[in-house]
């Protein structure tokens, strides 16, 4: 089945009008400090997370100089609203993870959002046994920052839909792997390589170990 993925790629954006995939959200000057304000907040509220023993995923020996996650600048030009696009059977597929081993996942759906006229596709997951994990959207992914300022095994988006159908897809709330500051305790799911973008998603999360 794999394998032919690039072609449902490809009929998904044929077959979708490239006017009704959105580009960057416009916002006025209320609703952009609205908006930064939550980002704010939610890397404040993070950090703090990580500064707390109970709760930190990170190592022993990384907790007693940690003063803060390392992140880009807010872009507004990576922030979309876009249609979520259920499929019509949600298959399940089978991701990796970062040692190798496999784990399934239900393919939900699929987000599409258009830089430069370009349009890109991405996959959304969600968990096989929610009961055990609870009933969630996920979109790993990579970009042309992978393995550079942002982590090698790829970052995370958590979605919701809204009740119009649409959902806020914003590269500024991108986030790591677990992976990424604990290889000790924690062995991440990588993004599928069809959920990787052409182009450097300079928002969000950087990686952990990065040299500043």
């Amino acid at each position: 089945m794999k394998k032919f993925l690039p072609l449902i790629l490809i009929l998904l954006v044929v077959g979708a009008c490239s006017s009704e995939i959105p580009g960057a959200l416009t916002m006025d000057d209320a609703e952009r400090e609205a908006w930064e304000i939550r980002l704010v907040e939610m890397r404040i509220d993070r950090n703090e997370k990580f500064m707390d023993p109970d709760q930190s995923p990170l190592l022993q020996a990384d907790q007693a100089d940690f003063i803060g996650l390392n992140y880009y600048y807010p872009d507004v030009t990576l922030r979309f609203v876009t249609k979520f696009e259920k499929a019509d059977s949600e298959e399940t597929v089978v991701l990796e993870k970062r040692t190798g081993k496999k784990v399934e996942y239900l393919r939900k759906g699929s987000v599409s959002f258009k830089i430069d006229e370009e349009i890109h596709v991405l996959w959304v997951y969600g968990p096989v046994d929610t009961t055990s994990h609870g009933d969630y959207l996920w979109l790993p992914f990579y970009d042309a920052t992978t393995g550079k300022e942002t982590y090698a095994g790829g970052r995370y988006l958590d979605l919701e839909i809204n009740d119009d159908g649409t959902v806020e897809l914003d590269f500024n709330f991108a986030y790591n792997p677990l992976c990424d500051y604990n290889t000790e305790d924690y062995n991440c799911t990588m993004p599928p390589a069809d959920n990787t973008l052409n182009f450097e998603v300079t928002a969000g999360e950087k990686s952990f170990h990065l040299e500043l």
